[in-house]
């Protein structure tokens, strides 16, 4: 599977966590102290997440990467 099309999986599923929080993107980027433009790239698919920030994206939403993993078909 290409490189863009697992970003674009993994956006939707963190967008969808992220939504089901009932949580604004300004807001969910705030709480985790991430620039609310990078977390906007990241639910659109235009960023690829490091481990680091795959991490701490997770964390916010309470979820295991390997649940976001496991959603978004990897």
């Amino acid at each position: 599977m290409k490189q863009e099309a697992v970003a674009a999986e993994l956006a939707k599923v963190v967008r969808a966590r992220r939504e089901g929080l009932g949580v604004s993107q300004e807001a969910f980027a705030d709480s985790i102290n991430m620039h609310r433009t990078y977390y906007g790239a990241i639910e659109r698919g235009e960023r690829n997440m490091t481990m680091r920030i795959l991490l701490k994206v997770c964390k916010g939403l309470g979820v295991k990467p390997s649940t976001i993993l496991k959603d978004a078909g990897h």
